[in-house]
């Protein structure tokens, strides 16, 4: 990166609303790294605690501070964070999530850094996400969004100019997925010939996960002769997990559904599945998606927002439309179900997709989105310090 006689022009503070288990924040964390090697320096805010991804961050010389702030109704979270970017003195603000890019934009007005970045991860259309995103929009600087359909949104809603938002898209670490060994199916409570439906994520009304239980009960009737043999797994917690339970007991599905809660070796898990589903409401461009394509593990998911820039039907997936529980149970069947004469089919179809969704999510790397993020902040710093023209005669 070109040094600058400004001692702040390297200086890039990177706020998140938490640094939790979760896709936006280990995209988060592994943005932060990149740009640390491009000659940015650093520094982390996390409204909240610091939280688990926190340690990586720190292990790369990168300093985290936490605000230890509430929900969206903490008021104290703008004075806290005006505080840190006057101690920071940054040259760019980079938010992530919904309360960060509110608290951030409103603080670094109060601070005076010019220069503010918001990244939008999902197309979350409800009122309660909207308002506050169009009430303060004139703080933000440009905007970052994670696929083509969640910028489109964004947009629509707020009103934006289409310059001042563009689309950079997520990476994968391909050789380290590559590298990562299977768990035993032991470990999933399964069987070795159980087939292992795999779900990963967040347990909240978004991810939809009483839509997977569901189908998956469709499924028992649809093939009850398999149903034996065959597991529902999670990967994930969240405020959703009461009404989850209560769901498997009323479907008397005990002795068929796991909730592992968060791992960190998911890629490994993903390579002792079966079949990845997600069922999400709404989406940004989930990270799992690439994870399990890497993974070679078939993956099925809503049609809605990312998941259909990055998800051909039939070809590096499947797609069903959002809320029909009874199309995915009916795409399960095809991928896990031997047909009447052609007893290999299901597994040759998932072959297929595995081989053919390898090799597109082959096409995003970490080094790509980084370089983009780069390239992008490099520009606006630039316009931001280049001289007012002089006025017309």
């Amino acid at each position: 990166m070109k040094q600058s006689s400004d001692p702040c022009a390297n200086q890039l503070t990177m706020a998140i609303t938490e640094l939790d288990f979760g896709g936006a924040e280990r995209a988060f964390v592994q943005l932060a790294i990149g740009l640390k090697s491009r000659g940015w320096i650093i520094r982390v805010i996390s409204l909240r605690d610091a939280g688990p991804l926190a340690e990586p961050l720190r292990q790369a010389g990168i300093s985290v501070e936490a605000l230890q702030c509430g929900g969206a109704g903490d008021f104290r979270a703008i004075r806290r964070m005006k505080l840190a970017l006057l101690r920071h003195r940054p040259a760019v603000l980079l938010t992530f999530l919904h309360q960060a890019n509110i608290v951030g934009r409103l603080a670094a007005k109060r601070a005076g850094v010019k220069t503010v970045v918001c990244g939008v991860r999902v197309a979350d259309r409800r009122w309660a996400m909207r308002i506050p995103e169009w009430l303060t929009k004139q703080h933000v600087t440009h905007y970052v969004a994670v696929s083509r359909s969640v910028g489109t949104v964004h947009r629509d809603l707020c009103g934006l100019a289409a310059e001042k938002i563009e689309t950079i898209y997520n990476g994968v670490d391909m050789q380290k997925i590559a590298a990562a060994a299977p768990v035993s199916r032991r470990e999933l409570q399964c069987n070795d010939d159980d087939q292992v439906i795999l779900c990963v994520g967040r347990l909240c009304p978004q991810k939809a996960p009483l839509d997977v239980i569901a189908a998956f009960d469709e499924l028992r009737r649809l093939d009850p002769t398999g149903h034996a043999r065959r597991k529902l797994v999670f990967v994930g917690n969240g405020p959703a997990q009461p009404a989850v339970e209560k769901l498997i007991t009323k479907k008397r599905l005990e002795d068929h559904v796991r909730l592992l809660g968060w791992r960190t070796d998911v890629a490994s898990i993903m390579k002792a599945a079966t079949v990845l589903v997600l069922a999400s409401k709404w989406e940004g461009l989930p990270n799992v998606i690439f994870e399990s394509q890497a993974a070679g593990l078939p993956v099925v998911a809503s049609a809605v927002d990312g998941c259909v820039e990055v998800i051909d039907d039939g070809q590096t997936g499947r797609l069903f439309p959002p809320g029909d529980t009874l199309r995915l149970a009916h795409i399960l069947k095809e991928l896990l179900v031997p047909q009447i004469g052609n007893i290999d089919a299901p597994r040759e179809t998932r072959a297929r997709l595995a081989t053919q969704a390898r090799a597109f999510a082959a096409r995003f790397s970490w080094e790509k989105c980084v370089a983009e993020y780069d390239g992008m902040l490099r520009k606006l710093q630039s316009a931001e310090s280049a001289p007012s023209p002089p006025p017309d005669q």
